[in-house]
């Protein structure tokens, strides 16, 4: 017999007094062998769609930064599928979200907006009627064994039918979406109240301040990528709409990107990396990853599988058969007006406003002019320093969502800023406090004094105010005060 060993074991032996050269970490997905580098750079390059789930897609070293912008565009627009968010849906325009798809979706938020309203006069009330997914026979001669479910016969007032706002963003996609979805509410039965461009501020104060409005819908893709588009349902006090989507033969698919920082799988010795090297790479990428400030990339979401276009017929159920009207509102004039009454007259405060949305920028200068108030309107890309600056806060493209420094450049947190506030107006004779939610992230201040609205509805007599730039006025008024101060 013989006494030699094969190759491979004296190689990992080191009885021949050769290095045994560590294996490449970079494992491409679905592929049993590693990469070397220059290839994993060169997938990074072209943007090869297998990258998008890899673990090792964020170690750019040795690419250009403009290269890397392109190929991360590339994968934020190569995402697939409607996803659900906490007020409505977003997905790629055209792709996953069309006139019609996005249309039967709001016919859906509708039947669900108007469920969720009590009937104001139940000795008038009907049933809808069924659609052709639903079975037709009674509950108590329908066969045994598993069905299908299908929305529930709702009863409805047809006495008076509650308005529904509309509105849409500044996004290239919103205007050819919103035509869908208004003409859905009308179909639907809803009359229907169309404010045009706005943002969801201005959206949510129409609501409150139109007697009987159910709700509002605002065709908007803020917070997903320029290329995506997506539709948000209010209820009268601005609150999300709870949908059971499973009701409508709609499936949600819970999708987890797993977040680098936590990957356990790097230098383990299944893959035959060198701990040392495993532990260096795993550093580096680290680092990396903190100095991108690309939050949405991790995390999970919900998908929405909808079901066949044929199963989607339940869905078209109408609450008459006539159409709901369609009426015409100019409110930007009323909700400026409604903005100055939370600001001074006058003050020595210099303010620096920074917003990408074009119409939220013609806001400030529109105060700046009527108020005399100097406020210095900015992009949020603009990071020019401006000195003697008391105030700068940034306002999303969500304009309910925003940041405040203070002239030092320190961030103020929601928390703090909602006890500044509260204390500031204590003892004063305000009905105005400020809270804010650690979970959302959420700002709003509540005005438990307002009647002027022409509500009567008890649910929405608290009003509920999200909005930047009242938060922006109220703050102001404070300071001028000398009850509050942004300094630590």
């Amino acid at each position: 017999m013989s006494s030699e060993l094969p190759r491979s074991e004296v190689l990992r032996s080191g009885s021949s007094g050769l290095t045994p050269k560590p294996l490449s970490p970079f494992l491409c997905p679905g592929s049993s062998q590693p990469v070397s580098r220059s290839i994993h750079l060169a997938r990074l390059n072209a943007a090869w769609p297998d990258c998008d789930q890899c673990e090792w897609r964020h170690d750019t070293e040795g690419l250009a930064e403009k290269t890397v912008t392109t190929t991360d565009r590339i994968r934020d627009q190569r995402s697939t599928g409607i996803q659900r968010t906490e007020f409505g849906i977003r997905g790629q325009y055209i792709n996953d979200l069309d006139r019609r798809t996005t249309s039967e979706l709001a016919r859906l938020f509708c039947y669900c907006l108007n469920d969720s309203l009590k009937p104001q006069d139940s000795s008038e009330t009907v049933a809808l009627p069924a659609g052709p997914s639903r079975l037709s026979q009674p509950i108590g001669l329908r066969a045994s064994g598993p069905v299908e479910k299908t929305p529930p016969a709702m009863e409805v007032s047809l006495a008076r039918l509650s308005p529904l706002v509309v509105g849409y963003d500044g996004r290239s996609s919103s205007p050819d979406i919103f035509v869908g979805v208004s003409a859905a509410a009308r179909e639907f039965g809803l009359p229907i109240i169309d404010i045009g461009r706005c943002t969801a501020a201005s959206l949510q104060e129409a609501a409150r301040t139109q007697p009987d409005c159910c709700g509002a819908m605002f065709v908007t893709g803020a917070g997903s990528p320029v290329s995506w588009t997506g539709l948000d349902v209010l209820d009268a006090a601005g609150d999300p709409i709870p949908v059971v989507w499973k009701d409508f033969g709609v499936r949600l698919q819970h999708v987890s990107v797993e977040s680098p920082d936590s990957s356990d799988g790097i230098g383990s010795a299944g893959n035959g990396v060198d701990d040392r090297l495993a532990e260096l790479l795993h550093r580096m990428r680290s680092e990396n990853r903190r100095e991108e400030k690309r939050d949405t990339a991790f995390g999970s979401h919900l998908r929405l599988l909808l079901p066949p276009l044929e199963k989607r017929s339940g869905w078209m159920a109408r609450l008459s058969r006539h159409s709901g009207t369609h009426q015409m509102l100019d409110f930007e004039d009323s909700y400026r007006q409604w903005l100055c009454r939370w600001y001074p007259e006058r003050q020595t405060l210099r303010i620096q406003v920074r917003s990408d949305d074009v119409l939220v920028q013609q806001r400030v200068a529109w105060l700046a002019e009527h108020t005399e108030l100097e406020l210095i309107g900015r992009s949020v890309h603009d990071h020019t320093t401006l000195p003697a600056c008391q105030i700068t806060i940034t306002i999303e493209e969500d304009d309910r969502t925003f940041t405040i420094e203070n002239a030092f450049g320190e961030k103020i947190g929601g928390d703090r800023l909602a006890a500044m506030i509260n204390v500031a107006i204590h003892s004063q004779a305000s009905q105005v406090t400020a809270h804010t939610d650690q979970a959302s992230g959420r700002f709003w201040l509540t005005d438990s004094g307002r009647h002027g609205s022409g509500r009567k509805d008890a649910i929405v007599a608290t009003e509920h105010v999200r909005d930047a730039l009242a938060v922006l006025g109220l703050m102001c008024r404070l300071m001028l005060a000398g009850r509050m101060t942004l300094q630590a």
